[in-house]
């Protein structure tokens, strides 16, 4: 169209000038002693516009002449990149392919344009660790990170194959050279909380679970899962001081303070730490929305805390719940605690009845024996002994 719209013009630039041509008749005169030169006006402007499309195919041929070398420059390096770029292609895909040892040859060839050399350098690195060739691998991830491109790229890399290699402290201050104090994406955040955890820095793996927590990177039972594993092990690393470990119970925000089994690790640490007190005060907060076994049995032991009283709560609970066989049992052990034989028979002979089990039993026969009814007790006992023998067979 553009072609057509140019040949119109030029068309009717041609004919516009015929026209004009057609009614001049004066002359051009040209003196240059001892010459004297006369012209048509018609020929005279012919003559220079000929003239200056000679100068215009000559200045242009220069310039072409000129810059031919940049040009042939231009060309050569062009094509280098159409050939960097092909050969990076290949490479990724033979890697995801897993023929590694091409994907690390043709990452090489890419490398002859600077543009990609720090993503070749990246999949040379990747192709080389998976064949287990670490000086390779080291030298690759050496030239990406000069690369001004592919340092960051470098640096996740490096932290991977540091968790790869269990090397969980590498691959942190990889993670925390890149990126600084400036705010991460999810994949590094990810890393992060691997490396935390492996090297069991559970305070700052906490921070990272915040994080993922906000974006919804994770499946929320991956999060909640990890946050157990992580106040467990600060509850164990604070075991013996009750202070210490109320300090990071009261630190957990309160939304995770309603995960059982964070109560149940902070209640456990705190009875071993000898903080009856406290840990009976989270015990009766969780158990009055949620039942847990680990923690009926743990209240069920708090000896410190009036028996009477922490009967008195588990019939309440027991109204809201229903027979729950944890429940019962703890109500049958805090009968045993108070000397009420009757309910606690009754309390213990139903949990038998709903979910037999060797602690059931064993404390059936320690209330027989009490209670002088050595045969029931002998036979409770040799039940509750079955049990246990048969426990690792059934595993």
């Amino acid at each position: 169209m553009r072609r057509a719209v140019w040949l119109i013009l030029v068309l009717s630039a041609g004919v516009g000038l015929a026209l004009l041509l057609h009614f001049q008749h004066g002359n051009v005169s040209i003196l240059w002693a001892p010459y004297r030169i006369d012209l048509s006006v018609n020929f005279a402007v012919i003559l220079l516009l000929l003239t200056f499309v000679i100068m215009y195919l000559v200045i242009r041929a220069a310039s072409q002449t000129m810059s031919l070398s940049q040009r042939v420059t231009e060309y050569r390096a062009r094509r280098r990149r159409e050939r960097a770029m092909s050969g990076l292609l290949d490479a990724v895909t033979a890697l995801f392919e897993g023929r590694f040892g091409r994907a690390e040859r043709l990452a090489g060839k890419a490398r002859i344009d600077e543009t990609v050399a720090g993503v070749a350098a990246l999949v040379g690195a990747k192709a080389a660790h998976a064949v287990q060739e670490t000086e390779r691998r080291d030298h690759w991830l050496e030239v990406a990170r000069e690369s001004p491109s592919g340092k960051l790229a470098a640096g996740l890399l490096g932290a991977e194959i540091a968790l790869d290699e269990d090397r969980p402290e590498d691959a942190a201050a990889e993670i925390d050279a890149v990126h600084g104090g400036k705010s991460r994406h999810i994949h590094a955040l990810r890393l992060a909380l691997r490396a935390y955890e492996r090297s069991q820095d559970w305070e700052r793996a906490l921070v990272v679970l915040g994080q993922l927590d906000k974006r919804d990177a994770l499946p929320a039972a991956a999060i909640e899962g990890s946050k157990i594993r992580a106040y467990r092990a600060l509850f164990k690393l604070r075991s013996g001081d009750a202070d210490a470990i109320w300090e990071v119970y009261r630190s957990i925000r309160r939304r995770d303070r309603n995960i059982i089994e964070i109560v149940d690790a902070a209640a456990h640490a705190l009875a071993g730490a000898g903080d009856e007190q406290r840990a009976g005060r989270l015990v009766e907060e969780a158990l009055a929305d949620e039942i847990s076994p680990r923690l009926l049995r743990l209240y069920a032991r708090l000896s410190s805390l009036s028996a009477r009283d922490r009967l008195a709560r588990a019939e309440k609970w027991r109204g809201r719940h229903g027979d729950d066989p944890a429940l019962l049992m703890a109500l049958g052990e805090l009968c045993l605690a108070e000397g009420l034989w009757g309910k606690a028979e009754d309390f213990l002979q139903r949990v038998d009845k709903l979910a037999p089990s060797r602690v059931t039993r064993q404390l059936l026969g320690s209330l027989y024996e009490r209670i002088d009814r050595p045969d029931e007790a002998c036979r409770y006992y040799k039940l509750a002994a079955e049990e246990q023998a048969s426990a690792p067979l059934e595993h």
